[in-house]
C-alpha cells in the first residue's frame, strides 16, 4: 500500500520504489505481519511526553516524522483514533496480530505520520532533536545532549513551520 498526499487515503503500489531508488530505512511490527519502507531520511524526530501518547506507548514516544507519500507500507494496520494535545484528532495505527504502534497521523499535520522510533529495524541510528510537552515528562527521563529545543505544550505551529522546510528542501 502506498499512501497518496491525501489525507488518510491510500493506493496500491505496483513498484513502490522504481529503479534507481534506494530503501534507505524500514521496519515494522514485532510479528512482521506490517512493514514500511522509505527511501528518505526522517524530517524531524520528536519525543512526546504528553500523557496520551505515554499511554499508548507504555513510556515516552519518540515519533520520526515523514511525508506521507514517502512511506511505503504492507499489510493493513488497525487505526485507533483519539483527540492529540492540540484537541484535532489523531489517527494511530498498529498491527492487529502483535499490538505494534506503527505510526501515528495527526490531522493538525495533514499530510505528514509520525513513525514511532523502535518500528525501524535499525532505531539506533536516530536521536530526537526536539521534546514536546515537556510539562508532562516523567522526572527520572534525561536528555544526553541531543536534544536542541523543548516546548512545554505541543508546538504544533514550529513543528509544522520545520516541516515544511525540510519538505521544500526535498525538491
Amino acid at each position: 500500500m502506498r499512501f497518496a498526499s491525501g489525507f488518510g487515503h491510500s493506493r496500491i503500489a505496483r513498484n513502490p520504489f522504481p529503479r534507481g531508488n534506494m530503501i534507505k530505512h524500514q521496519g515494522g511490527c514485532h510479528c512482521g505481519q506490517i512493514r514500511f519502507t522509505t527511501e528518505y531520511d526522517p524530517m524531524m524526530i520528536f519525543q512526546c511526553n504528553c500523557t496520551r501518547c505515554r499511554r499508548m506507548s507504555g513510556t515516552a514516544s519518540v515519533g520520526a516524522m515523514y511525508g506521507i507519500s514517502e512511506v511505503e507500507t504492507t499489510g493493513t494496520p488497525k487505526k485507533y483514533t483519539c483527540n492529540g494535545g492540540s484537541g484535532m484528532l489523531v489517527h494511530n495505527h498498529f498491527c492487529p496480530e502483535c499490538g505494534t504502534r506503527l505510526y501515528a497521523m495527526p490531522e493538525a499535520m495533514e499530510g505528514f505520520m509520525g513513525i514511532a522510533l523502535g518500528a525501524f529495524d535499525d532505531s539506533l541510528q536516530f536521536e530526537p532533536r526536539a521534546e514536546i510537552f515537556t510539562n508532562y515528562k516523567m522526572k527520572w527521563l534525561r536528555d544526553s545532549g541531543c536534544i536542541k529545543e523543548s516546548f512545554e505544550e505541543g508546538a504544533v505551529t514550529e513543528r509544522i513551520q520545520l516541516l515544511m522546510e525540510n519538505l521544500d528542501q526535498r525538491g
